[in-house]
């Protein structure tokens, strides 16, 4: 059907055959009004009357749009927005020769979409023009395409290759979000500087890309949950790499980055067949960035990064070996939490602190220095390193947190800093191989359950300047025969040398007998234990309630 004017389409197509064909082909230019005509016939979706059928070709290829105003306006050789929205019969349109733009939601809800020309002189695709599009398997881009907007063909499940012309300088949010059966994308020869956010994600069957080399980021989620993508061939210029990037890309091998100036949390966190990851130029890595790649063997990371921050790596349970910048000042919570293969790492000197939990089921760690600029040590940082034998703290630490060797029962040798003051709740709780410990002459106070079940350590004296011994501090210390305590002591808490059978000398310089309960040395066989107190305070000890009922109380 031919038009020789704007406006003419109603005449030419009355009702009574409106409504008759399956294919209709249309020529000649078209304003709003026989727009809306055409958008009247392809709605028609359900037929009412017998000799009526559903429109599923659509040719415009040598019709063109004019401006027009009115109930429905247009531009010149832009189709309008939603103009075929919920089509749901329609299977393939030829658009105009002379079309510019394709505009929002122009095919939006097409579920029955197959097939879609777009012409050469075409420059932009609109938010969301293809969104929801199931059936839509094939399309060609026009090489003067340079924009795909918003979520422009998300969902098109049916679409398994798309070849991204040269000129495409911007490809927006979501663009091809959840096409699953995506296999490929000739995306290499693109100007685009960006990846946006979730522009692939979902695509699960993408195995390879290539990423043009003016990318110079990479956005939030844009590839989050490719299952099967094993490869990403990255340009040398890229920078950023946002939050969730390739989370879940299971399939995912090696990534090779020499400039990432900053990677954003959870960005490869879940893919478990990554095995090496190297950054020449990283200055900042995000929380749980590399998060449960079980996979990951090795990991060295150069540059002007500041932080490990929280469990970056945590539950890399196969990451033996790492290397980190000579610029990094803190590790996060969690860090390195359960890399049970890590055997050896050396920490920075710029390191000033480690937090909780940080080396936490590192069971493979076998020695471990922690530098001098190192001011905080958080709780449970070494917790169950079941192989760790050596630790020396050259730092300013004025405190082992609790339970910071919790659970590391191959500990032989512990060196500790002069700076300090205090040993927490549960800080050296089964170090069963601990023989020996020699306690900076700072330490005040002595947590609850500290030495707890260290079954090898045989002596202990305790500081000159502490003066609290908590609960079942050195309980079950089996082999513990000898313990000298200062004359600064004033309590000593319940259970705190409970069940030390071995123990055979108690040597105490405080003058007056520090506080105990009944319970402090349940356990101990006291006719067999020597206590000795200075000259001239045996009977201080002797009249009092508890301590009276020691029977072997000598003065040196």
């Amino acid at each position: 059907m031919t038009v020789d004017s704007v406006g003419q389409l109603a005449s030419q197509l009355p009702d009574s055959v409106r409504y008759s064909m399956s294919e209709l082909k249309i020529s000649g230019p078209l304003n709003g009004n026989d727009l809306k005509i055409i958008q009247l016939i392809t709605r028609n979706t359900r037929p009412r009357k017998a000799d009526e059928v559903t429109l599923t070709v659509l040719d415009l290829s040598e019709a063109t749009i004019s401006e027009s105003k009115g109930s429905f306006r247009t531009k010149a050789d832009v189709l309008p927005a939603a103009m075929f929205q919920g089509c749901k019969s329609l299977q393939r349109v030829l658009l105009p020769a002379t079309t510019i733009d394709i505009s929002r939601s122009c095919f939006s809800g097409c579920v029955n979409l197959k097939e879609v020309d777009i012409p050469e002189g075409t420059r932009s695709i609109g938010d969301y023009a293809f969104n929801g599009c199931p059936s839509l398997s094939t399309i060609k881009l026009p090489s003067t395409l340079t924009h795909i907007e918003n979520h422009a063909f998300d969902g098109c499940v049916a679409l398994s290759s798309i070849d991204v012309p040269e000129t495409v300088e911007h490809i927006d949010v979501a663009a091809f979000q959840s096409c699953k059966n995506l296999e490929k994308i000739a995306l290499h020869n693109a100007a685009i500087k960006t990846v946006s956010s979730n522009c692939f994600t979902g695509c699960e069957r993408l195995q390879e890309i290539v990423l043009p080399q003016t990318v110079t980021a990479i956005g939030s989620e844009a590839f989050e949950g490719c299952t099967t993508l094993e490869s990403i061939q990255m340009s040398d210029a890229i920078s950023d790499i946002g939050n969730s990037a390739f989370e879940q890309c299971q399939s995912l091998r090696s990534i090779e980055m020499v400039t990432a100036h900053s990677i954003g949390n959870d960005a490869f966190k879940g893919c478990t067949s990554l095995q090496t990851v190297e950054i020449e130029r990283v200055n900042k890595i995000g929380s749980s960035a590399f998060k449960n790649c079980t996979g990951l063997n090795s990991v060295s990371l150069d540059g002007n990064m500041q932080a490990v921050n929280a469990e970056t790596f945590a539950g890399c349970t196969s990451l033996a070996t790492v290397s980190l910048p000579a610029t990094v000042k803190s590790i996060g919570k969690n860090a390195f939490f359960d890399c049970k293969s890590l055997n050896d790492i050396t920490l920075p000197d710029a390191l000033t602190r480690i937090g909780d939990h940080a080396f936490e089921n590192c069971a493979s760690l076998r020695y471990i220095t922690v530098p001098n600029m190192v001011k905080q040590l958080g709780s449970d940082t070494f917790r169950n390193c079941a192989s760790l034998d050596s630790v020396s703290i050259k730092g300013f630490v004025e405190k082992i947190e609790d339970n910071v060797f919790r659970q590391c029962h191959s500990l032989r040798v512990i060196e500790l800093p002069v700076s300090v003051k205090s040993i927490g709740d549960n800080a050296f709780l089964q170090c069963s191989s601990l023989a020996a410990i020699s306690l900076p002459i700072t330490v005040s106070s002595i947590g609850d359950n500290a030495f707890e079940q260290c079954s090898s350590l045989t002596t202990i004296v305790v500081p000159a300047a502490c003066t609290t011994i908590g609960s079942a501090s050195f309980r079950e210390c089996t082999a513990l025969n000898r313990a000298e305590l200062p004359a600064a002591i004033k309590k000593i808490g319940g259970n705190a040398f409970a069940k030390c059978v071995s123990l055979k000398e108690l040597v105490l310089n405080a003058p007056l007998p520090p506080s105990i309960s009944h319970s402090t040395f349940k356990g101990v066989v006291t006719a067999a234990c020597r206590v000795t107190v200075p000259r001239g305070a045996r009977n201080n000890y002797r009249n009092d309630k508890s301590w009276g009922k020691m029977p072997n109380i000598a003065e040196y």
